[in-house]
């Protein structure tokens, strides 16, 4: 390190710049972890409506005489775009790994860069 005389004023800086940095830090974790349980809990309701939909519509095209042909065709549409369209959902939302974000670390202390170089 060079000899730099450090000053009071100039360790005060240091410090409050560090305590922002991990605050920034923090606030950024906590982020994550808040989507992480948002992608969780739509991973899981995804899930049960996709089954939802896939027992009421295997019900209707199973029991097809009992239901007009509309209800029917509807029934077969419905299953067929709405498990391409969920798991298409599922996807993108959470299992994507692109979408996933990941924590860096945010000090940047001029200190450490002055050593370093």
């Amino acid at each position: 390190m060079n000899n730099v005389e450090l000053t009071p004023v100039m360790l005060e800086r240091a410090s409050e710049q560090l305590r922002q940095e991990r605050e920034t830090f923090n606030q950024a974790k906590k982020h994550d972890s808040n989507w992480f349980v948002l992608r969780l809990v739509m991973g899981y309701a995804s899930v049960i409506l996709l089954v939802c939909i896939m027992v009421i519509a295997s019900y209707i095209l199973y029991n097809n005489d009992k239901f007009p042909a509309t209800v029917v065709v509807s029934a077969g549409a419905s299953l067929f775009v709405d498990v391409l369209g969920l798991l298409a959902g599922i996807w993108k939302i959470t299992f994507n790994p692109a979408s996933m974000s990941k924590l860096n670390p945010v000090t940047n202390s001029e200190m450490f860069k002055e050593e370093h170089t």
